[in-house]
């Protein structure tokens, strides 16, 4: 013992030495055991807490008080550093005598005896249980989303990790992640407010928890995403039973005060494996999800090899258009259309083609993913208007008259209102009119998310002037009254659907009611991808107004269109356009 412990001890003996026992049994929690542990005096504050009676706790272990919450492991290394004689510091849970559980702050000193032998042990304590508890509300609310309780993205990343390293000690175990947003969920949104959408995502969110295991991870990881990780549901259920009632719990209609309302969702699997880390994990999944989409959506996809192949395609094609559209590798071609009836090419429509340093020439199928990124749509809009401000500049000198032009809108270009601002003044300045122009979209855009917004700004151009053309018609599902509802002047029949008339009369029969129901709404019909003479005297008969295809000619370039003048001329009784 030091001198200056001496000094201390000699004081509080003579002076005050009852005043600072009575501080000590006021604040700390202390108790004293014996070199096994075996209690040998506990003082006023440790009865109190613990809620037993002192002659319960004399003779006892400290395990009289074992809450369970710590494992074997912290103790085993609490009891190496005492026992080798060094003070040990850590917070304990407890549990008293009425089950209760409180977390004091400890610091256990080994007790030596004349010769330097450790006889026992002084825990002293103070009650940390309201400090241990806000820590746990303030860990709870950095990994809960306050809306619906569900897991954060935060939250759902300490959980994934978790089940990665749960499948690391037992391969043979199956964990699944699945990711899915709700298509339709932000045109809820925009049409019945913020409380709507809020209602959808709680009652969404208590679908999905009775769907799955308690001991399962439920996560909202922003917006309208969601994401689970099945493990004990799975040992309950297939995975593609799962996976068909999540469908259906998604497309079940939502009551929003005196409304129903309906969303749906498209879903990407991912097996947890122990070793993908938690990131890829995520990649993976978004993977099956985005082909989920490209699928038409409302269904279920499996991350395989294959859709990863896919997705390293996207992003390189993605990477290269970036740099093809700063080097102007984008271009328009233009395809003649031949009216039925008079005989002459009276509307011709844009195309867009790639000139890839590498494949070549693209045509817009090879890079369809292009057009569904709005980073790379809003960088290409302002080159394309200018792209028809040159070729119309062009016409305007070399022409004497040229036909209508059709330009396609993809989603991304119906909901870019700059972009339409812009090709309208351009018409403006070369002396055109709205409806010198025809505005195609997909009938599988209008399909799909965000299809009111859609439909809205569809009307809008109509009054516009321009004139209205719906492409692949038959091949969606938009109903009927979109026809009614909305000015289309036009429709164009899918080339999937043209293919086989020439040996299919069913084939026949599908375009002739189509085209008969274009009609009966006051539209005329185009039928594109015709390559044969035959097919064209079919069509002819069945009574379809236009009709565009290689056996009209190929999409060319503006200056081609140029030379080849003699399109736009009236009664051209035959086809003399296949080598232009």
């Amino acid at each position: 013992m030091s001198l200056k412990h001496d000094d201390r001890l000699r004081a509080l003996t003579h002076q005050d030495s009852d005043f600072w026992a009575d501080v000590v049994d006021n604040v700390l929690i202390v108790a004293i055991t014996d070199v096994r542990g075996v209690i040998t005096y506990v003082n006023d504050r440790f009865c109190e807490i613990s809620r037993y009676p002192r002659e319960e706790l004399l003779g006892s272990t400290h395990r009289i008080v074992n809450s369970g919450y710590h494992d074997a492991s912290f103790f085993r290394q609490m009891y190496r550093t005492i026992r080798t004689g060094e003070i040990w510091r850590g917070n304990i849970c407890n549990r008293a005598k009425d089950g209760t559980l409180y977390w004091v702050a400890t610091t256990i000193m080994p007790k030596h005896n004349s010769l330097g032998a450790i006889e026992g042990y002084v825990a002293t304590r103070f009650e940390i249980t309201e400090l241990m508890n806000t820590r746990d509300r303030l860990k709870s609310l950095a990994s809960t989303d306050p809306l619906t309780g569900l897991f954060n993205r935060g939250g759902f990343n300490n959980v994934l990790q978790k089940a990665v390293e749960h499948k690391a000690q037992n391969i043979t175990r199956e964990i699944m992640l699945v990711m899915f947003d709700l298509d339709g969920f932000k045109q809820i949104n925009d049409i019945h407010g913020h409380h709507a959408g809020d209602v959808v995502l709680k009652v969404i969110s208590a679908r999905l928890m009775a769907l799955v295991s308690p001991e399962d991870a439920v996560c909202r990881l922003g917006g309208d995403e969601f994401a689970l990780i099945l493990d004990h549901t799975l040992t309950r259920r297939p995975l593609q039973d799962i996976l068909d009632q999540l469908l259906a719990e998604l497309e079940a209609p939502i009551e929003v005060g005196n409304t129903m309302v309906n969303v749906s969702g498209s879903i990407g699997v991912s097996p947890v494996a122990s070793q993908e880390s938690a990131e890829s994990l995520q990649k993976n999944a978004d993977i099956a999800l985005y082909a989920a989409k490209r699928a038409g959506g409302h269904q279920a996809r499996m991350f395989d090899i294959t859709l990863h192949q896919h997705a390293l395609e996207r992003a390189q094609i993605l990477t290269d258009a970036r740099t093809g559209v700063e080097k102007d590798q984008f271009e328009l071609y233009y395809q003649p259309i031949l009216n039925l009836a008079t005989g002459r090419c009276d509307q011709i429509e844009a195309l867009l083609r790639w000139h890839h340093p590498q494949r070549g020439l693209l045509a817009a199928e090879s890079f369809h993913d292009v057009f569904l990124d709005a980073a790379l749509a809003q960088a290409m809009s302002p080159r394309l208007v200018k792209a028809f401000q040159n070729d119309m500049r062009l016409w305007n000198n070399t022409l004497d008259t040229y036909p209508n032009l059709t330009i396609n809108l993809s989603r991304l270009d119906l909901l870019n209102i700059g972009f339409q601002n812009d090709l309208e003044a351009e018409i403006k300045r070369q002396g055109s009119k709205a409806s010198d122009y025809v505005l195609e979209i997909s009938e599988s855009v209008l399909a799909g998310r965000r299809s009111d917004r859609e439909l809205l700004r569809l009307q809008e151009l109509a009054a516009m002037g321009f004139q209205l053309a719906l492409d692949d018609f038959g091949l969606a599902t938009l109903p009927i009254s979109a026809l009614r509802d909305i000015r289309f002047t036009q429709a164009k029949i899918s080339r999937k659907l043209v293919r086989e008339i020439e040996h299919d009369q069913q084939a026949r029969d599908v375009i002739a009611h189509l085209s008969g129901l274009a009609h009966a709404f006051g539209q005329s019909v185009t039928v594109s991808g015709v390559e044969t003479r035959g097919q064209m005297e079919i069509l002819r008969a069945i009574g379809v107004d236009r009709i565009q295809g290689f056996y009209i000619s190929p999409p060319i370039s503006a200056a081609n269109l140029v030379l080849a003048e003699h399109i736009f001329a009236p009664d051209h009784t035959e086809i003399t356009l296949q080598a232009s």
